[in-house]
């Protein structure tokens, strides 16, 4: 896949649409590929994403006195967030692959393999969950979800643990 950013889309970080068609291999080794390089850089972190986390440290360490950040902490603050969460949106941006092709196929893989580091909650927890006829979007997703949770089976193990070492709330500046 090659970038096809134009200027008007929207930020890395609001792409979230998740894909609509069952996952393919390509995907899936794009997934991995993009996910395992990130586990790799949270594990290493470069020198610019461990300058940007010590950053939001020391703005986090003076905001509890009451201090406001400026307009340029908060962007630091954001970017620590993204390197400390979501290290595979810069990983995907740096290999110059398509960020909206690449957020819906992580949507549609973490959709059905979520984080197990992260507490379970209950989605359909009984009856009145479920007061409506689903919509044709909800038909599709629930039989797309279906196969893709088929289709990654064999890869589930390791998806998990890149998950857990590239969102993990732990990684969070404090």
């Amino acid at each position: 896949m090659s970038t096809g950013a134009t200027p008007a889309e929207l930020p890395l970080d609001q792409q979230i649409e998740q894909k609509l068609d069952p996952l393919t291999r390509e995907d899936v080794e794009l997934y991995l590929k993009v996910m395992r390089e990130a586990a790799e850089r949270v594990k290493n972190p470069v020198s610019g994403d461990k300058a940007a986390l010590d950053r939001a440290k020391k703005i986090l360490a003076g905001s509890t006195s009451g201090r406001v950040p400026t307009a340029e902490e908060v962007k630091t603050l954001q970017h620590a967030n993204l390197v400390a969460l979501s290290m595979d949106q810069i990983v995907a941006e740096e290999m110059k692959v398509d960020a909206r092709a690449y957020r819906g196929i992580a949507e549609a893989v973490e959709s059905v393999i979520p984080n197990p580091i992260l507490p379970v909650s209950p989605k359909d927890s009984g009856p009145a969950a479920s007061e409506h006829l689903p919509t044709p979007l909800e038909e599709r997703l629930s039989a797309v979800n279906a196969a893709n949770e088929k289709f990654l089976a064999p890869y589930r193990e390791e998806i998990q643990r890149l998950i857990a070492i590239v969102r993990n709330p732990a990684n969070l500046p404090k």
